[in-house]
């Protein structure tokens, strides 16, 4: 695409960003650092980010520098939202997200994976649950771990970073895919793109012994092309995923054992999640639903209306400076 001024825009897809600073990629030019034309720096105060990695953008050289003069629709993003104006945009343009869920030292719980799924769910992006350090617990727990989401029509990999158990089904998963890697610190993504990599790519760390939760060693989303046309983001670890950004009937609709039940809704399009909601019914009801998920989804709903949970500690804080 010829620009008036005899320019030349190009197709790029953000690889990572660096403040006022963006790392560029397409197959002809490879790795390009480039920054932004006048007119879309307006976009910084409105947004967090006016780009997240995955974006397509038009960018042009000019000066000896690379310029983005244009951001192309997206297909998809994927969304975590904490508090309300607050809305961080992860990705964009992605094929899946593979969630990392480390079986131990330090153990994800299902809470967090549920709210990664339903984040997923509402974006239309594919999931792949991805058990990591499947060495540190016995068959017995792996296997309850893993019939409990396979058995609800999830896709399942179980991977040892360190025996290389599961990476060979995993790659076949992820060839020709752009793939968000997301997890809580400590998870092993590092360790898994080094790994797949074949190459020292991330740093990895041990985990907080005091905390037992994980150090952080990515900074910033990356996006890495490795061999068989493998394509990945890698991504901060996260301590909570918000769900602001979701309506309760989307919650509800994101669990596949109360899906199924969409079909008896007397209002086929309606999802309000009110008192004559058939999947409200099936939920108190207790029956096709297991406990831990009954508790986890009764949790993420209870957190659309109380966003803001006060511990014992911020209250007694807030005593004594009372």
């Amino acid at each position: 695409m010829t620009t008036s001024t005899g320019r030349v825009k190009e197709f790029f897809t953000i690889a990572r960003v660096f403040g006022a600073f963006y790392d560029l990629y397409s197959p002809e030019r490879g790795r390009q650092r480039a920054v932004l034309r006048g007119k879309l720096r307006t976009l910084v105060s409105k947004e967090r980010h006016p780009f997240v990695v995955g974006d397509s953008v038009l960018a042009e050289e000019s000066g000896g520098e690379w310029v983005i003069s244009e951001k192309l629709p997206r297909k998809n993003e994927l969304l975590r939202k904490s508090k309300e104006g607050d809305a961080q945009v992860l990705c964009a343009n992605v094929d899946q997200i593979a969630v990392l869920v480390s079986l131990r030292n330090p153990e994800t719980k299902d809470g967090f994976l549920d709210r990664c799924l339903a984040s997923a769910y509402s974006a239309g992006i594919p999931a792949l649950i991805l058990f990591t350090k499947k060495d540190l617990v016995d068959e017995t727990v792996l296997a309850n771990r893993i019939e409990s989401y396979s058995n609800l029509g999830y896709d399942v990999v179980t991977v040892s970073c360190k025996t290389g158990e599961g990476i060979p089904d995993l790659v076949s998963k992820i060839s020709g895919k752009t793939t968000f890697l997301a997890g809580n610190s400590g998870v092993g993504k590092s360790s898994l793109v080094n790994v797949l990599s074949e190459k020292e790519l991330q740093r990895t760390s041990e985990v907080s012994f005091s905390t037992r939760k994980g150090k952080h060693t990515t900074t910033n989303s990356n996006f890495l092309i490795l061999e068989k046309d493998i394509i990945l983001i890698d991504s901060p670890g996260i301590k909570e995923w918000g769900i602001l950004h979701l309506t309760k009937g989307e919650i509800l609709l994101s669990f596949p054992e109360l899906n199924r039940f969409k079909e008896e809704c007397m209002e086929p399009d309606c999802c309000r999640a009110d008192l004559s909601c058939r999947l409200l019914q099936v939920l108190e009801s207790r029956e096709g639903i297991r406990e831990e998920r009954r508790k986890s989804l009764e949790s993420m709903l209870a957190s659309l209306d109380n966003p803001f949970r006060i511990t014992r500690r911020d209250h007694l804080k807030n005593e004594s400076l009372s």
